[in-house]
């Protein structure tokens, strides 16, 4: 009996227990064909490359679990390579299987020919060229555990035209795999005498604070973090990415009182900026401390000295320089240090507890005469309390109100997913989707902007193939804020001309459609959408926003005085 190359492929990655396929076919029978056909995983054909590093970001961070990308050479990995720089920016687990022209015909013109090593190396953390099939089981293994190790991110499996053509004796395994090989995260502990450094500069500060980062997500760090900031009297902050790692629970929404404070760096609460002033020691988990996160540092945390946390050894070279570096894995360690610090016959901060406390209260006061967009996220946080949902966001200028704790919380089971470094505009509806692939029981929610919802129509439509529901808000200010905000005599050129054409073409793609124009319609704007979205539907609620009411992070950011 024979198969083919792409049904071998599809069988190793069975083995290796990897569920979820993303790709877009070529002209040939290719990997989405062999997996497609197979029971125990998923396939999605999306209708856009630029989605591809999205969908894989949503399902990798939801899942804890790498996915599969397909793409070949060409413009196939040209379109996908926004998506691809943003899933890298956030080190979160994928395997990038492409294709390339034929080994004899390299350097000789090939049709559609590129040096791909060149375009993803910068990127990628693995990177290998198949030169026959006999490489295969060893490749898939490799790039799976590489996606997956101590430096997670994405690992490049390239399949010249030749070796993909081959045919191989025996039929591919096409059952699922009621053992698969887990592709788990590294589970290591720090050195001894990093932890005993560590726990010395525990004990001896009186105001520790504690930071999160995308990291201490992935390696599912959130409950030991939480029992140690309890047991330490820590308030807990964390990065964009390190959101919904520990329980948002707080007087505003919520009965119970918690240590968590919000985001840090650039958006940060100002209420909060007292609190990271007095701070003696900082405990950074999975954070490579990314310069959003680094926003104010300087001014509010300069000298003050920090124990980091993450399996990655190359992060300590970014970011705030540690005092003290545990090589290990975030969860691990933050039970080791739970442990060590039981121990401890260090006084309680009951001062220190207050003190922060008390700067976190003042969140719940002085933000009722904000406009629109806080008073939807507030609405949001109403509707949703303590269910498990996730918030899915862009990064323009009405989304940062999102990042704001002050503004949304996420309550005691929900989660974020956000854009990395690289911010790409059409991040969160593809994002959604993988999210959704991953855990189709998670209620989620795109909040987005306009111009953003307009680059999202390929999205949109593989939402609705997949039978995927969705509510998705979009911040309607007729043009892109951001850019605008930052002119003057040409900020013309950054708003929108023919909303009467385009917004009649977006409304047309969700199954309900709701302007909101004042904040009393938006709590049944909302469970309305909620319910459309739980029937499998897409949801639409618009509301307009005002780009001369801007969140803090906003202010921040800009460089002319906003």
């Amino acid at each position: 009996m024979e198969s083919g190359f792409w049904d071998h492929l599809a069988a190793e990655l069975g083995r290796l227990g990897i569920g979820m396929v993303v790709g877009f076919p070529s002209d040939l029978p290719s990997l989405v064909d062999a997996t497609f056909r197979r029971k125990d995983m998923k396939t999605l054909v999306p209708r856009d490359q630029r989605m591809l590093g999205c969908v894989a970001a949503g399902y990798a961070r939801t899942k804890r679990h790498p996915a599969v990308i397909e793409v070949s050479t060409g413009p196939s990995v040209l379109n996908a390579l926004t998506g691809l720089a943003e899933l890298a920016s956030l080190r979160l687990p994928a395997v990038l299987v492409t294709t390339s022209v034929a080994s004899d015909q390299r350097g000789r013109a090939a049709f559609q020919e590129l040096s791909q090593r060149e375009l993803l190396g910068q990127f990628a953390v693995w990177y290998h060229v198949m030169a026959s099939g006999e490489q295969l089981r060893w490749a898939v293994e490799s790039a799976v555990r590489q996606a997956t190790g101590p430096r997670p991110g994405i690992a490049v499996i390239e399949v010249p035209a030749d070796v993909a053509e081959a045919i191989y004796s025996g039929e591919a395994d096409s059952s699922p795999y009621s053992s698969a090989i887990p592709a788990a995260r590294p589970l290591f502990a720090p050195a001894e005498e990093q932890l005993l450094d560590a726990v010395m500069l525990l004990e001896r500060a009186r105001r520790p604070l504690i930071v999160v980062g995308g990291g201490a997500h992935t390696a599912g760090a959130g409950p030991a973090v939480w029992k140690l900031a309890r047991e330490l009297d820590a308030p807990v902050f964390s990065t964009a990415s390190g959101r919904g790692t520990v329980p948002e629970v707080s007087n505003r929404f919520h009965d119970a009182g918690d240590n968590y404070c919000g985001l840090i760096g650039l958006y940060r609460e100002a209420e909060m900026e007292d609190t990271l002033r007095r701070a003696d020691l900082v405990l950074a988990f999975g954070t490579r401390l990314e310069e959003t996160a680094r926003d104010g540092w300087e001014e509010l945390l300069g000298g003050t000295p920090v124990v980091r946390v993450d399996t990655d050894h190359e992060a300590q070279l970014y970011g705030a320089q540690a005092e003290c570096f545990l090589s290990g894995d975030a969860a691990l360690t933050a039970e080791l240090l739970l442990a060590e610090t039981g121990r401890s016959t260090t006084p309680p901060r009951v001062s220190w507890g207050n003190e922060w406390r008390a700067a976190r209260d003042l969140l719940t006061k002085n933000h009722d005469s904000l406009g629109m967009v806080s008073a939807t996220l507030r609405a949001l946080s109403h509707e949703y309390g303590d269910s498990r949902w996730c918030v899915v966001q862009e990064n323009g200028l009405q989304d940062l109100w999102g990042y704001h704790y002050a503004h949304l919380q996420l309550g005691p089971l929900g989660t974020a997913v956000t854009p990395g470094e690289q911010t790409m505009m059409g991040f969160a509806l593809p994002a959604a989707v993988g999210v959704r692939l991953a855990d189709p029981a998670l209620e989620t929610v795109v909040t987005c902007g306009d111009g953003a919802l307009e680059m999202s129509l390929a999205a949109l439509a593989t939402a609705r193939q997949a039978d995927i529901g969705l509510t998705v808000i979009t911040w309607d200010n007729g043009g892109w804020g951001w850019p605008r905000a930052e002119r003057d005599t040409t900020a013309s050129l950054m708003s929108f001309t023919d909303r009467s054409r385009s917004l009649p073409a977006l409304v047309h793609m969700f199954d309900d459609a709701q302007q909101v124009e004042t904040p009393e319609g938006l709590g049944y704007a909302l469970a309305r959408a909620r319910e459309h979205a739980r029937a499998g539907r897409l949801a639409l609620v618009a509301v307009r926003a005002d780009d001369t009411e801007l969140p803090q992070a906003a202010r921040r950011g800009l460089v002319r005085s906003a």
